[in-house]
């Protein structure tokens, strides 16, 4: 069984890990406006089948789940997750212009995006203690 001080330094790992996973997310959308390929939109709709996902799920709802920083990252992450696979489904549609504009600044999807990054930075500050 892990220890406290095992169990923080190991979600501390995974939530500075999900900042650079996270912006792979929303460059992997990006490169495949610019590439015409097509997304599994059904995935990236599921916040549970990425690593923080699968973390969220499964360490961090053990651990932290009392934590009203834990609660704003679930939501935060779930409500990502379901616009990045809107966004995945213009993709797929060919509407390259349109998903462009949803990524571009100063949109929902943005925003949720920005939302997530501050969660997992909330969440660290209560990690680190």
């Amino acid at each position: 069984m892990k220890s406290n001080t095992e169990d923080n330094s190991s979600s501390a790992a995974v939530l500075k890990d999900a900042l650079v996973w996270h912006e792979q997310w929303k460059e992997t959308l990006r490169g495949t406006v610019d590439s015409g390929a097509a997304v599994d939109a059904a995935i990236i709709r599921r916040d549970d089948c990425c690593e923080l996902g699968k973390w969220i799920y499964a360490d961090g709802q053990r651990l932290y789940w009392g934590r009203p920083e834990f609660q704003e990252l679930l939501l935060n992450h779930r409500e990502f997750h379901m616009l990045a696979g809107a966004v995945g489904e213009v993709i797929n549609e060919k509407k390259y212009e349109l998903a462009a504009a949803y990524l571009s600044s100063d949109t929902q999807f943005v925003h949720a995006s920005n939302q997530v990054r501050e969660s997992i930075r909330r969440l660290e500050s209560v990690v680190d203690r």
